[in-house]
């Protein structure tokens, strides 16, 4: 796997972020980089014909700039300079200049992507699941090898350090995919280097949001008062969670799907965990629930990004959670669930498109709906019809007509 390799270890660069064209001030360091591009090209290359063009500010711990070359002895000298990633004529420039323009090094070229394609490919289920977001923190996983940074997404990319286990950054890009390992890649800040590193590989996350449970709170929250509009402008947050899923169980407990694949019942007014069960090997991607008042029992059920949903009912004594079934079918992610106002059937939705719908108190399959072409995002039943929504906006309402009933 990439990242079971040789690690190699550099000294990690001082940064202050990539800036983008948009920035109202242009380095002056940038003119001795398009000098050397257009003697390079033949002809006098301007700002105005390069198609993009970003840079990054650091202190590098060598004259070499970060991008030492073959043959060249180098002092231990702290010294300032910039990265200009310069896409000129189909091709990205590599360039390091110092602060006072005396280095120009053309560190490397590369051919410039004409597009980017779509990450994940939605009907290639060898990837991940995606779980960061721009502009969050994440993680490597505690106790895990580190993770390698590369000055582009996909093994080929050059090293530029690592992530230790559980050392944070900051998501900067992404996701992109590397289509013959089928690796998710993103561009993230650590401590001021910033390069591309791997969400994981078959099944297996390198990488984690940073939150991945409640934040603790010092006391237990005292009773809130019933929200009303009498009082909704001062409503405010209590905590935060980081979930794939949470409803409340009643007015007191609520269900929390994760991505490590545990499923959580959560006292609010605590904080108190009440029961944690390790529901799935994948990310928990979709939780419902359903009271069968009548029958005086809470079902529970809960999809993970492989495609599988757990039915579970809750203990009313003690909030333990009973798996009633196992429910396959799903090629892929389920992303939507919910229950019928009876609580005798669960609706499910997917990325595979389909809509399938299930016996709850066994969970037998009962039909398979395919009029989408793209993920199912939402259902939704009411007692004489379903409806579901993809991701293109496409509705479809199901029901049975009059003549065709059982």
């Amino acid at each position: 796997m990439l990242k079971r390799v040789l690690l190699f270890f550099m000294l990690l660069l001082l940064g202050t972020g990539i800036v983008s064209t948009l920035a109202q001030d242009t380095p002056a360091p940038l003119n001795a980089a398009l000098a050397d591009l257009s003697a390079r090209v033949g002809r006098t290359v301007s700002l105005s014909e390069v198609e993009k063009w970003t840079f990054l500010q650091s202190s590098y711990p060598s004259p070499a700039l970060g991008c030492p070359q073959p043959g060249v002895s180098y002092l231990d000298v702290v010294t300032g300079g910039f990265q200009f990633i310069i896409t000129f004529a189909g091709t990205e420039y590599d360039y390091r200049v110092s602060n006072d323009q005396s280095i120009v090094i053309l560190c490397g070229t590369a051919p410039a992507p004409a597009s980017t394609p779509v990450c994940p490919p939605p009907d290639d289920p060898a990837y991940l699941l995606p779980r960061l977001s721009i502009g969050a923190q994440a993680r490597v996983v505690a106790g895990d090898l580190p993770n390698l940074l590369r000055d582009q997404p996909g093994s080929s990319g050059q090293l530029l350090g690592e992530i230790p286990p559980g050392q944070v950054f900051v998501v900067q890009d992404g996701p992109r995919c590397s289509f013959l390992d089928k690796i998710i890649w993103w561009q993230v800040n650590f401590n001021g280097l910033i390069g591309w590193t791997a969400e994981g590989q078959d099944g297996d996350y390198w990488l984690e949001p940073l939150d991945l449970a409640l934040t603790p709170t010092p006391t237990a929250i005292p009773d809130p008062q019933p929200i009303r509009s009498s009082n909704a402008a001062a409503v405010q947050q209590l905590y935060s969670v980081e979930a794939f899923g949470a409803l409340f169980l009643n007015d007191r407990q609520f269900v929390v799907g994760a991505a490590d694949g545990t499923v959580s019942l959560i006292d609010y007014r605590t904080n108190a965990t009440l029961q944690q069960v390790q529901a799935h090997t994948a990310p928990v991607t979709s939780v419902a629930v359903g009271v069968n008042a009548a029958a005086f029992i809470t079902y529970i059920a809960t999809a993970s990004a492989e495609g599988q949903i757990r039915l579970w009912d809750v203990d009313a004594s003690d909030f333990a959670l009973r798996q009633i079934a196992e429910l396959t079918g799903h090629t892929s992610a389920v992303t939507a669930l919910t229950f019928s106002n009876r609580t005798d059937l669960l609706i499910s939705g997917g990325e595979d498109g389909s809509v399938r719908l299930w016996n709850v108190s066994d969970g037998t399959p009962l039909a398979t709906l395919g009029g989408h072409t793209a993920p199912v995002v939402n259902v939704a039943i009411s007692t004489t019809a379903i409806i579901s929504r993809d991701s293109t906006g496409r509705t479809i309402v199901w029901g049975v007509p009059t003549g065709l009933a059982g």
